[in-house]
């Protein structure tokens, strides 16, 4: 038996997310797929993908009903496990974000933002509409921080597709 067919991938599908093109792209690869239902999942889970896409608001709101955030924040605390957040399931990983805010705010500064699981420091920000073109839509390079094994298939000057406001 080959690893991949021993590895099993928890899919995290909160409602929203582009969960049928990534659930084909698992298969595909050979994975198994375990469908997260329930919080205790994501404890005993050794890989986690999160695709997501909509509103950084209602994403969050739903983890927190279901219970996942918590769960989530433990799972990523030691790094020791690997996780795919596609799009808005990268984005939850931050502290905050003002892509969703309070209709009570003041909505030309955007000044109330909606908390995140604040795995990564930082806020999420709408890019600067004077400086390019929003959404960002296109092929574009990319800055590697850090090794993963995410883009061992990529090399360094090629570019990867990007559709995005934030």
């Amino acid at each position: 038996m080959s690893q991949n067919e021993q590895l099993t991938v928890s899919l995290l599908d909160y409602g929203a997310g582009n969960v049928r093109s990534v659930r084909n792209a698992i298969t595909a690869a050979g994975y198994q797929i375990e469908d997260i239902t329930c919080p205790s999942q994501i404890a005993n889970a050794k890989v986690i993908i999160f695709p997501g896409v909509g509103s950084y608001g209602t994403a969050m709101n739903i983890l927190q009903e279901k219970g996942y955030v918590e769960p989530l924040k433990e799972y990523l605390k030691n790094h020791d496990r690997p996780y795919l957040g596609i799009c808005l399931g990268m984005q939850t990983l931050f502290e905050s974000s003002e892509e969703t805010f309070n209709a009570a705010a003041d909505a030309a500064t955007r000044t109330t933002t909606t908390t995140g699981l604040g795995v990564v420091p930082g806020k999420v920000i709408k890019f600067d509409e004077t400086k390019m073109t929003v959404p960002h839509i296109g092929w574009n390079g990319r800055i590697a921080h850090q090794k993963s094994p995410v883009f061992g298939g990529v090399g360094g000057e090629e570019e990867v597709y990007f559709v995005h406001s934030y």
